[in-house]
């Protein structure tokens, strides 16, 4: 069964990030999200979590090749894109110093938490 993201936040502004290194965790809050199984805005603040993840990478979007997660990762102001396909997670996101970056996240538990 393929799996797919039941909610974007596709260039919604983040409100805070945390990244745990030893627990292979990024918290992003958000003000608000969009439900793609009732196709409309839910304009309540919300933390989506990425976890447990096997490994990640990141690269600049003007790069060709993946490296090492913490190489680009930086302060996540921006979800621009996502993408779940089976196993891996594809996230293009802007960064308060105003990089682009894509990161890349193989088996990732997923979760969504309203406040």
């Amino acid at each position: 069964m393929r799996k797919k993201l039941e909610y974007n936040f596709d260039d919604e502004v983040a409100s805070k990030f945390c990244y745990e290194m030893d627990k292979n965790k990024i918290a992003i809050h958000f003000e608000g999200y969009y439900c793609l199984l009732e196709s409309q805005y839910i304009d309540k603040p919300c933390i989506w979590i990425i976890e447990s993840f096997d490994y990640a990478k990141s690269k600049l979007s003007s790069e060709s090749a993946y490296s090492d997660l913490e190489k680009h990762l930086g302060i996540i102001s921006m979800v621009l894109s996502s993408e779940l396909n089976d196993t891996t997670l594809e996230l293009a996101v802007m960064t308060t110093d105003d990089r682009y970056v894509n990161l890349l996240f193989e088996n990732p538990l997923l979760n969504l938490k309203l406040k």
